[in-house]
């Protein structure tokens, strides 16, 4: 069984070697090189595969394995993805909640990103209106990331601006008998993590369980986490894989509210005292069941699933005049298919990639909202039912023209609906129920060129579309007790033109992308001319553009180990990453061409680590928001410049003892993590604004993990 799947199709999109002709003129048969490796899942690929995807892919890409985010405090998205060009997470700083935007997306999110879709193993995570909670994820379980920016997430059917991140799980293949890890650190930390990964012969199994516990940096911020995942995998055949997934988790958080500018620089632990008396914060239990089965034999590959998560959720926000939310609680499900298929082909004796997908999904979202009185629900404020229907379909070709150039051109169709029903209504008032319905059409274009072995150009034009969530589309009507109203809005859509240089040359890897997208109908908070506030708008025009560049280079080899000594040497590695994220009005009558808010302009990232063989390693890290930014699209108040220094060290093998220590914020900067935008803080309270969420002090974390 193990004959085909021990075979990895290794060099296929890069090209073949000519044919030879035989002594007669005829040709001989064409003979594929492939390349040997360990048996592997087919529904979960290893990360080398993985990366061959970068030939496919006319834009931004980059794999980011978990070695690097076990060495340190291994906890969240900021851990998994730090570093990585073109991706800003912001939030409480070593809080879970909080939100990713890659290239100005979710802008107006708030504690659940949206405008880039979240996959697990190909299926959407996502909620049905397009928002995700990042806590429905088990990082430690996780081989890698695929962090798809833009409109390069057309392989997963991804529609949005910001783009995608697929997160590979761990199979039996991948993983050991017994993985235990504990970690412990400043402001209550703590984590636990115990796994098991075993094969059988045709059947590998995974399980993991985890633990997670904060009392927090900020008064009010303390929060838990448990989570179950498992998976158990089936080879039916040489060519055939199925594999079922099982997740659950139960989240209970605080919140401890936004400050204002100064109390965020006398006093960064404190919490909002509105916070404290509502008693702000989230909780919910999540179950997850997905199926998947896949095909390979080497031209055709295809993967077909279905899933079904459920949420129960209460979330206690603010109550009064400004804030009629209150507390919402709410049971959802979520039910979908996935279908993706991989055809190679040739075509005009060059080589060609054809692929299909279709992935939809509904949910049903039953809830009521209530008024908050001191943290205990009080009347029923609006009572309703969501449904969102989602369809996309997705097809792709790529052609090769020459054994260095290929065109890639796709198209996206998509049906979207957004339907409320109103409870509340009836009997309080007029009945709001409504709904909207959607239909998108996205081409793409694009070309990539080999520079040489391990390098290539690309430059891709494409279109994005982002129909509007239900926190879009509902609000609070303005007289006291009328409920909710829905809104009808269009949806958010741009052009964007990319172009970039990625590679791998001796000691140096590099990765660079720059775009620039003219949007319309961004969907944005703002006022009126007058200064009254409109909620969730369409803004007619707007520009998001940037650079997102990263650099990797082995400045010393051999330091103190020379590799005629040893099989292996010592080596002094240097990680850079730059982002450029420049987000505009474009001829706005109230904003003019100010800059969006809330997404920092400049942020450099680097590490430089020292490295043995055996596994020890150590060196500095920089984090640095370079200027300041605004936190209103009126751009009279802003976020201040920050830098933020740290250390780690350790020892890690493959098998048996690891351990490390890590320092954060070294120097006890002071800072905003992240700010709610808002649109003009004169009128809503200039410098008194509660809108600065402060990031965690001077912080030391340590772990110790085994592993046989």
């Amino acid at each position: 069984m193990a004959t085909y799947l021990g075979l990895s199709v290794a060099v296929w999109s890069v090209g073949h070697a000519e044919v030879p002709a035989t002594p007669d003129g005829g040709v001989m048969p064409r003979v594929e090189v492939v390349g040997v490796q360990e048996p592997y899942s087919t529904t979960a690929p290893p990360k080398e595969l993985a990366e061959l995807q970068k030939s496919q892919v006319p834009g931004a890409l980059t794999i980011r394995d978990t070695e690097d985010f076990q060495r340190g405090r291994a906890s969240g998205f900021a851990d998994l993805l730090r570093g990585v060009p073109g991706v800003m997470v912001q939030g409480e700083s070593t809080a879970e909640a909080g939100e990713i935007s890659i290239r100005g997306s979710g802008v107006l999110a708030d504690l659940e990103p949206i405008g880039l879709q979240f996959l697990a193993d190909g299926f959407s995570m996502n909620q049905g209106d397009g928002e995700v909670i990042l806590e429905d994820f088990d990082l430690a379980s996780i081989q890698y990331a695929e962090v798809f920016r833009g409109a390069n997430a057309f392989r997963y059917g991804g529609t949005t601006l910001g783009g995608a991140i697929n997160l590979v799980s761990r199979t039996g293949y991948d993983s050991s008998p017994i993985a235990l890890r504990l970690d412990a650190g400043s402001y209550g930390f703590f984590r636990g993590h115990a796994s098991s990964g075993w094969v059988d012969g045709p059947a590998d199994v995974y399980a993991a369980l985890g633990a997670r516990r904060l009392d927090g940096y900020r008064a009010h911020s303390r929060e838990e986490t448990d989570n179950l995942t498992a998976s158990l995998g089936w080879k039916l055949s040489d060519l055939w894989e199925n594999r079922t997934y099982f997740y659950s988790s139960r989240t209970d958080r605080l919140f401890p509210g936004g400050l204002t500018k100064d109390q965020l620089e006398s006093n960064p632990r404190q919490a909002n005292d509105d916070a404290v008396e509502q008693n702000l914060g989230k909780s919910w239990d999540y179950t997850r069941v997905a199926d998947k089965v896949t095909f390979n034999n080497g031209i055709e590959q295809f993967a077909a699933g279905v899933y079904w998560w459920h949420r129960n959720l209460e979330q206690r926000d603010l109550f009064g005049e400004d804030s009629p939310e209150g507390i919402r609680a709410y049971h959802a499900d979520n039910a979908g298919l996935l279908f993706d298929s991989q055809t190679k082909l040739e075509l005009f004796h060059r080589d060609n990639l054809l692929t299909v997908g279709f992935s939809p999904n509904v949910e049903r979202e039953v809830g009521q909202n209530f008024e908050n009185v001191e943290g205990q629900r009080g009347a029923v404020t609006a009572d309703d039912k969501l449904k969102s229907i989602n369809l996309p379909f997705y097809l792709q070709d790529q052609q090769h023209l020459s054994d260095q150039l290929s065109v890639v051109a796709g198209l996206q169709a998509l049906y979207v609906s957004r339907n409320y029903q109103d409870k509340y209504g009836p009997s309080h008032g007029e009945d709001e129920s409504a709904g909207s319905v959607y239909r998108g059409l996205n081409p793409k274009v694009g070309l990539i060129y080999q520079v040489q072995p391990g390098s290539q150009v690309f430059a891709n034009w494409s279109r994005s579309w982002q129909p509007p969530s239900f926190d879009n589309l509902l609000r609070f009507g303005e007289e006291p007790g009328s409920g909710v109203e829905f809104s009808h809005l269009s949806p958010q859509h741009a052009w964007t033109v990319e172009t970039g240089y990625r590679g791998e040359q001796g000691r140096w890897r590099w990765e660079l992308a720059l775009y620039r997208s003219r949007v319309r109908n961004e969907l944005l908070r703002v006022n009126n001319l007058e200064g009254q506030s409109l909620g969730a708008v369409n803004v007619p025009r707007s520009v998001h553009q940037g650079i997102e560049a990263g650099l990797e280079v082995e400045l010393l080899d051999s330091v103190f180990i020379r590799r005629d000594v040893q099989a292996s040497a010592d080596h002094l590695t240097l990680a850079q990453s730059y982002t450029l994220t420049d987000l505009r009005f474009d001829g706005d009558p109230v904003y003019s061409n100010n800059r969006i808010a809330v997404i920092p302009v400049h942020l450099y990232e680097a590490s430089l680590t020292y490295e043995t063989p055996p596994g020890f390693y150590l060196g500095p890290n920089l984090r640095w928001n370079i200027t300041k930014y605004p936190v209103d699209h009126a751009n009279t108040l802003y976020a201040d410049a920050w830098a933020l220094l740290g250390f780690r060290a350790g020892y890690r093998v493959g098998k048996g003892f690891s351990v490390y220590v890590e320092a954060r914020n070294l120097t006890d900067k002071r800072y905003a993590s992240d700010v709610d935008p808002i649109p003009d803080a004169r009128i809503a309270g200039g410098e008194d604004t509660r809108i600065f969420h402060p990031g965690d002090g001077r912080s030391y974390y340590g772990g110790i993990s085994w592993t046989w």
